[in-house]
């Protein structure tokens, strides 16, 4: 059990940062993004291109650009039909197939993984945690704290919570609203390319994996409620609970038929979500 705790509260940060970027864009926004799983991939792919030569600070730009490429998409892609919930889905759908068919072409079906600049196991209570997940944790954690502080102390934070209250009043008292939502969007995709570099130190990253890093994004802000990102968080940590457990005592392959069991299970009982409202 102590191994399952431990394991799943590293597996449920990583899901924390994607499922607070994807819960925060569509709280604020409204946009239900479905490219959300390109930036995670896209990411750890810049970031593993650029390592040879860069190194470890090979993470930087990898995380900048694919900011940039959010606020590209929102501002060229999403912001002209925003107020069109249903073109906004195919047009993030189209993108994030268009951008795994580039990604097929130029790496081919090989999956890759980001080095990690620490190895060694430590005892954690008697349970042996391989030092990478370790340091996987304290980013996760420390970027979560990031946002936190960003939202909450800061003047675009403040901004950004106001107008996922009320857009209207916020721009009556002068907040530009469009430019919110392009921040957000930008945030959005650096906790998402934030995750992905992550996830590709325990794992490994192949085109493909932007649709399932979708799925589980989506699942997840379901189960914690639509625009909750304290939700998303506590949402996050259950699946990851659940993915490690099913997968130490029965099959992995079982791990994420489990997860969305869960998920479809709690929903019927609570139709919007842990945390969500009407």
């Amino acid at each position: 059990m102590l191994e399952i705790l431990i394991y799943g509260i590293i597996i449920g940060s990583i899901w924390t940062l994607v499922s607070s970027g994807f819960s925060l864009v569509f709280g604020v926004a409204r946009i239900l993004n479905f490219a959300h799983g390109t930036f995670f991939v896209l990411c750890a792919y810049i970031a593993i291109l650029l390592f040879p030569y860069l190194g470890y600070l090979s993470v930087i730009p990898a995380v900048i650009f694919t900011g940039l490429f959010g606020w590209i998409v929102y501002r060229f892609l999403v912001s002209p039909v925003r107020d069109y919930e249903v073109m906004v889905i195919l047009i993030t759908l189209a993108l994030a197939l268009l951008v795994e068919e580039i990604l097929l072409a130029v790496f081919k079906d090989v999956s890759k993984s980001f080095p990690s600049p620490v190895s060694g196991v430590v005892f954690v209570a008697g349970v042996p945690v391989p030092m990478n997940r370790l340091l996987i944790l304290g980013v996760a954690i420390a970027v979560t704290i990031c946002l936190e502080y960003f939202m909450s102390r800061t003047k675009m934070g403040k901004f950004i919570t106001a107008t996922s209250q009320d857009p209207e009043a916020s721009m009556l008292v002068g907040i530009d609203v469009e430019r919110v939502y392009s921040v957000t969007m930008v945030v959005s995709a650096m906790l998402a390319g934030i995750a992905g570099i992550l996830y590709a130190q325990i794992y490994s990253v192949n085109p493909a994996t932007s649709l399932r890093v979708l799925i589980y994004a989506f699942a997840i802000v379901i189960l914690g409620g639509l625009g909750s990102v304290r939700g998303s968080i506590v949402a996050s940590y259950i699946i990851g609970f659940i993915q490690v457990a099913i997968s130490m005592l029965f099959d992995p392959r079982w791990a994420e038929i489990a997860a969305l069991l869960t998920i479809i299970a709690v929903l019927i009982v609570r139709p919007k979500g842990l945390f969500g409202v009407e």
